[in-house]
């Protein structure tokens, strides 16, 4: 059985966070801290884990935030010698960017410079935030000379430190209410030379289209460049919501018209899945020649009260061939994840093409206890 992702913060790990603080620090009370950062570990998600962390950090390094932060940093690995042995790195720096971006606030040059330093072992885009949120104009005035940083792990920070609906991290809500505050350092980045960064992007972009849809469909109207891969990989990418909406303006910016189909068949291998099993369809249509199309599904799942909820998945973006007629099979497994709780009953297959519904078909889940 795989070992818990959480345990990326396990007590084994915390017990190396403790021995390089140790090492930096001779008074540094290992036992107390440990004692601490330990206490009802395993009911702790990953977060919650670091933001005990954090706590015990507040507790035992020093009052005064500059010592507190040059601990940290010591007590880090050589950027190119990220082990164990070495250092604090990996996940491990993930409660050293929070206590920084949390306890920084009155020392904001240190602090700011800190997270700079930190981010290249794993990500400080936890932990920048409390610095955006409030320091907003300082920040992205910092941001913006960010956006020529050499390291790509800095440049990458800026788009995703600043990121309205980051995952596991608080929202920011002035960034969430006026998207014009983070556009401009998205546009500086666009067409940065790192995958990573521009991957940032594209996702920053996303969280923009939960919100305002129709202006950032508009914004990038005016970044499009189809002799320029890279460019047109990064907005479909960010446009990922906006396709699974159906949002019209934004299918066809990319090429992805309406249109009319006939035949179209959908089908179910088993009408009854078990929980942990595939559900197995089929599907068939014919429609025009070479007609682009993104084609994905959306499942209804149960919720609690017996309504159903739909979840959108993506299946596959290409034309229809020369003949015009479709036909694809797929399978989607049916498995335990922390974001969903599963209900036994009656559920409903949707397929979308274009963002337009064309087939349904209800399906009966079992096994679930």
């Amino acid at each position: 059985m795989a070992e818990p992702f959480k345990n990326q913060l396990g007590e084994s790990r915390i017990r190396i966070i403790a021995s390089h603080l140790k090492r930096i620090q001779k008074a540094f009370p290992e036992s107390e801290f440990l004692d601490d950062a330990l206490d009802n570990l395993d009911d702790l998600s990953l977060m919650e884990r670091s933001r005990q962390i954090v706590q015990c950090f507040e507790r035992y390094l020093p009052n005064e935030f500059t010592q507190a932060s040059d601990i940290l940093l010591k007590a880090m690995s050589p950027e190119d010698k990220q082990e164990d042995e070495h250092g604090i790195h990996s996940w491990l720096a993930v409660p050293v960017a929070e206590f920084l971006g949390k306890n920084g606030l009155h020392e904001f040059d240190v602090a700011m410079d800190a997270l700079a330093r930190v981010t290249p072992y794993f990500s400080s885009e936890w932990g920048i935030r409390y610095l955006l949120d409030h320091h907003q104009d300082k920040s992205l005035e910092l941001l913006t000379q960010w956006c020529e940083h050499p390291h790509e792990h800095v440049r990458r920070l800026v788009s995703e430190g600043a990121r309205p609906r980051l995952p596991w991290g608080f929202q920011l809500k002035a960034f969430i209410q006026d998207p014009t505050l983070t556009y401009p350092l998205l546009e500086k980045l666009r067409d940065d030379e790192s995958d990573y960064v521009r991957l940032s992007v594209a996702n920053h972009l996303n969280d923009i289209s939960k919100d305002h849809p129709d202006w950032l469909q508009q914004q990038l109207v005016g970044w499009m460049d189809l002799d320029n891969p890279q460019r047109m990989k990064l907005i479909r990418h960010a446009c990922r919501t906006l396709i699974k909406q159906g949002h019209e303006p934004t299918l066809k910016m990319l090429g992805y018209d309406r249109f009319d189909v006939e035949n179209v068949h959908l089908s179910l291998i088993d009408e009854s899945v078990r929980y942990g099993d595939g559900l197995n369809f089929e599907l068939s249509f014919c429609g025009p020649k070479g007609q682009p199309m993104i084609l994905d599904y959306a499942i209804h799942f149960k919720k609690s009260d017996g309504t159903l909820s739909p979840k959108v998945f993506k299946w596959k973006a290409t034309d229809l061939p020369k003949s015009g007629n479709f036909k694809g099979k797929k399978k989607h497994v049916i498995k335990p994840i922390t974001t969903r709780r599963y209900y036994n009953g009656n559920h409903e297959l949707e397929i979308l093409l274009n963002g337009v519904s064309i087939a349904k078909q209800p399906f009966e889940l079992t096994g679930v206890e």
